[in-house]
């Protein structure tokens, strides 16, 4: 969204994908010019006030027939926020039936920056998911009524990354929240709790050692996010799909053996349902809706171990 205004004559209006736009008043002056990180497709970056909807990017003074401005790397944080807004934008825009054909992550979606951290999160706190167990209440203290208070959905740890390593991590984040707007919180409790305290319990093992309770729905949310962090990099800058992800436990190029011998994205994406909370369930549930492939998911879970 741009925003300007000369005293309290303000005025509004979202760019097009290009950059362009085209305000809602005109100025006979120089009005202050303001990127406010509310983007149409129904995602807010920053954080969310009653009377601030994201954060807010300033400009300075301009001509009244707009301006032009180029961002930059050195621009900081207008930067990091510019980037995750084009990628977030870049997601949205292609879940659609003739494109990914799977569903894009709820409405009002919050996501922050974190500049200082290189993890990133899909906790949904936003959209009604939240840490019940008493181990996370005791740990986060008083930070607890911070998180609950602002309820951000995504963090994006964007410490030492540039534009493509944002995007990355955007692309993984943003396909965990296509796959919670399917599953919901009864997956998603569970999930997170899962993962929080494997960071907690385990020596900050941010997917723990998958022995645990709960492990599969992990198992599960991962195998999806880092094969569409993947996939979708690839779709963006060229090359071949990577195999980042499965250096942990579990096994990500499971969905790639299936995507590179015919299986969409959308098909694996029908496959994820609630009740799909285990690996084991995971190759039932794709067999079921697609046993004249049944060969190939065989073969695929096999190769990988699984």
């Amino acid at each position: 969204m741009v925003a300007c205004n000369i005293f309290v004559k303000i005025g509004t209006t979202y760019t097009d994908r290009d950059g362009y736009y085209k305000m809602n008043k005109s100025f006979s002056g120089s009005p202050r010019y303001r990127l406010v990180f509310k983007n149409e497709k129904g995602f807010n970056i920053g954080l969310n006030l009653i009377l601030i909807p994201a954060s807010v990017s300033t400009l300075g003074k301009g001509s009244p027939e707009g301006i032009d401005y180029l961002v930059k790397e050195d621009d900081g944080a207008l930067f990091r926020r510019c980037a995750v807004n084009n990628a977030a934008y870049d997601y949205y825009t292609r879940c659609t039936r003739d494109d990914l054909d799977i569903l894009p992550p709820p409405g009002d979606l919050r996501i922050w920056i974190l500049n200082g951290l290189r993890w990133s999160t899909a906790t949904m706190l936003h959209h009604g998911a939240y840490l019940e167990d008493s181990i996370i209440k005791d740990y986060l203290g008083f930070y607890l009524g911070l998180v609950e208070l602002f309820l951000p959905d995504i963090t994006i740890g964007s410490k030492e990354k540039d534009y493509s390593g944002i995007y990355k991590e955007a692309m993984h984040e943003l396909a965990h929240a296509s796959h919670y707007a399917k599953v919901g919180n009864s997956f998603w409790a569970p999930y997170i709790k899962y993962t929080v305290l494997s960071l907690l319990l385990e020596g900050w093992q941010p997917y723990g050692s998958g022995g645990k309770e709960d492990a599969g729905y992990c198992e599960i949310g991962e195998m999806w996010a880092f094969f569409m962090q993947e996939s979708l990099y690839k779709d963006h800058y060229g090359g071949t799909i990577t195999a980042f992800g499965n250096k942990y436990w579990f096994q990500p190029d499971i969905f790639t053996y299936l995507y590179e011998r015919g299986m969409s994205r959308s098909q694996i994406f029908r496959c994820l349902t609630s009740e799909v909370t285990a690996v084991d369930d995971l190759k039932e549930e794709l067999i079921g809706q697609y046993s004249s492939q049944e060969k190939v998911i065989e073969q695929a879970f096999r190769y990988f171990g699984k």
